[in-house]
């Protein structure tokens, strides 16, 4: 495959990934404390490959106009007049456990084979290394059917064999986990990273290497995961982002250039 002549950051890669597999039937929830890679890919969605899904705001705007992003978790003041409705504080968390939300984004601190996230603490519990920002609503990864996992960095200390903690449950242990656990819910769909994009093995419900990025190679994302991963006979390249795609996230969703810093 030719390279792409055209210039792009690794996070706008991973949103046009997450945007393109975004549908028109999803019930989407977007915000939070790292907001700004959901946020674009559910904007850039909007605008070219699912019109009408539904969104909604952590602080429960629904169908909001989504302006220009901004590195910032509270984007309220935004939605307020551009919105079709507004929710209460109970309203949050009672659509959490009703399954309002068909889908959800994460990150972490650590992410596992399996698709186990953690966003509390690394080490030990009693002394961690590091101290996470934890989960407001964790809800969320057990009521939506599915969620996409966002790495910020690809590292073998993000992607781990198995998280010290789970504040998010993936797969849990296998196929069967969610079931076990009492979850009904499919998880996990996409892990997307600055070097690749992963998805589930049907049978065995661990990470699989669907895709490197334009210019990576599958021995730099082994070099730098911290487990073995099914690497399928042909590993393609994902597609980069088009130049519509770039011309509306520098344009509207994201001039300030929140994405290429």
């Amino acid at each position: 495959m030719a390279e792409s002549a055209l210039k792009f950051t690794w996070a706008e890669q991973i949103v046009c990934v997450i945007a393109r597999d975004l549908r028109d039937e999803d019930s989407v929830q977007v915000g939070g404390a790292r907001h700004d890679i959901p946020y674009a890919a559910v904007s850039l969605a909007r605008l070219l490959y699912a019109p009408d899904m539904t969104i909604f705001t952590t602080s429960l705007f629904w169908n909001p106009e989504l302006p220009p992003l901004r590195h910032s978790g509270q984007l309220a003041s935004a939605f307020t007049l551009m919105a079709d409705a507004k929710g209460s504080g109970y309203d949050i968390f009672e659509s959490s456990e009703k399954g309002v939300a068909t889908v959800f984004f994460y990150s972490g601190l650590q992410i596992d084979r399996y698709g186990n996230i953690n966003l509390h603490f690394v080490g030990d519990p009693r002394d961690p290394v590091i101290r996470g920002p934890g989960v407001v609503n964790p809800s969320r990864g057990v009521s939506a059917k599915r969620f996409y996992i966002y790495a910020m960095r690809h590292e073998k200390r993000t992607l781990v064999e198995k998280v010290d903690f789970i504040s998010i449950a993936g797969h849990i242990d296998g196929p069967d986990g969610r079931r076990k656990a009492g979850i009904k819910t499919s998880g996990p769909g996409l892990c997307v990273t600055p070097l690749a994009v992963f998805d589930f093995d049907e049978s065995t419900k661990a990470m699989r290497l669907k895709s490197v990025h334009q210019g990576v190679s599958v021995e730099q994302v082994m070099e730098n995961t911290g487990f073995q991963p099914i690497i399928p006979r042909e590993v393609t390249v994902t597609p980069p982002p088009t130049a519509e795609e770039l011309e509306l996230l520098h344009t509207r969703i994201d001039p300030d250039g929140v994405l290429r810093r």
